[in-house]
Parts: C-alpha cells; sequence; structure tokens
C-alpha cells in the first residue's frame, strides 16, 4: 500500500488562487452512438470466438472419478484443475446443517406431539365434567330424595318425641320422692 502525504504552508494555500472544480464535458449524441457501437462490435467478436472454439470441441475435458473433479485441457501447457473428493463437504457450513437437523426435529415433534397434547387436554376437561343422566335415572333420583327427606322429619318428630317424654318421667320422678330431712 502506498501513502502520500500533502503537506501545504500556509503561504502557498494562500498564493494558489481558489479553482472551481473541474466537471466533465457532456457526451454529444453522437459520441455516445459510437461508445454503444463500440460495445456491440466488441460482444459480437467475443460470441464469433466462444462458436469456434464450441466448433472446435471444447478446449477441457471433465472427468469424475475416486480422486475427485479433473478438469483437463485438450491444448497442452494450459494447466489441469484437481478438484478433490472431499471439497464438496466445506460447501455447506456446520451451522446450516444444525439448523436444517433442528428444524426436521421440530417438524417430527410437532407431528407426533401435538396429537398427544390434543388428548391429555381433552382427558383434563373431561375430569371437571358431571356425567349426565337420562330422564328415568333422574325421576328415580327425585323419588329417593323425596323419601329420604320424608324419614328424616319423621325421625326427628320421634326425637323429639323420646325428649318429651324423658323430661316428663324426670319431672315426675323428682315429685314423688319424699323429701328428707336436712340435718
Amino acid at each position: 500500500m502506498i501513502s502520500v502525504t500533502v503537506v501545504i504552508t500556509q503561504a502557498a494555500a494562500q498564493a494558489a488562487p481558489q479553482a472551481a472544480p473541474v466537471v466533465p464535458p457532456v457526451p454529444s449524441a453522437e459520441q455516445i452512438r459510437e461508445q454503444v457501437r463500440a460495445s456491440l462490435e466488441a460482444a459480437r467478436a467475443a460470441r464469433a470466438d466462444a462458436n469456434i472454439a464450441r466448433a472446435q470441441g471444447g478446449n477441457r475435458r471433465v472427468s469424475v472419478g475416486p480422486e475427485g473433479i479433473i478438469v483437463t485441457p485438450n491444448e497442452p501447457g494450459q494447466p489441469t484443475v484437481l478438484i478433490g473428493p472431499r471439497a464438496a463437504e466445506n460447501m455447506i457450513p456446520p451451522q446450516v446443517v444444525d439448523i436444517s437437523i433442528a428444524f426436521f426435529i421440530m417438524i417430527a415433534v410437532m407431528v407426533v406431539g401435538w396429537p398427544i397434547a390434543r388428548a391429555f387436554g381433552r382427558r383434563i376437561e373431561r375430569r371437571g365434567q358431571v356425567a349426565t343422566l337420562d330422564a328415568g335415572t333422574m325421576d328415580q333420583l327425585q323419588r329417593i330424595e323425596q323419601a329420604v327427606d320424608a324419614m328424616a322429619i319423621e325421625v326427628e318428630r320421634i326425637s323429639e318425641s323420646q325428649r318429651f317424654m324423658a323430661k316428663l318421667q324426670h319431672d315426675t320422678s323428682v315429685q314423688a320422692l319424699p323429701s328428707t330431712p336436712s340435718r
């Protein structure tokens, strides 16, 4: 690398008049036409050279074998190109391989895991639901409930009657006992 340092003294800077920036002249229409014609002629010449080389059978021969890819020239003096058999291993970065493997594993987990997750969710939802009963069973349960309520009322009446009888017996036994003299 070449670096150039320019040092301008103050006197030299003051002595040099300020010049306007140089604007390249605008090419005329005729100059532009000539540039386009020259480009077209160069492209036509390159195409003609390529057609001649193709007609002569090309200038290289490619063979693929266990040693790799070998490109040999048909004309002497041109270099032979050898591409090793392991050259393709380094073409894809390892991060791309890792990402693609992770992507396919994610797809497999989704294919297997989605139905399992749905089944598990449905099972949890069913636990909170009460089983529905048909009309005959509901009528039967209603009658059982009414019978239990009637029995509860009757048991309460019997217990109230027993308390009343116990109270009467207690009152009569206190009156029937003779009073004892105090000493």
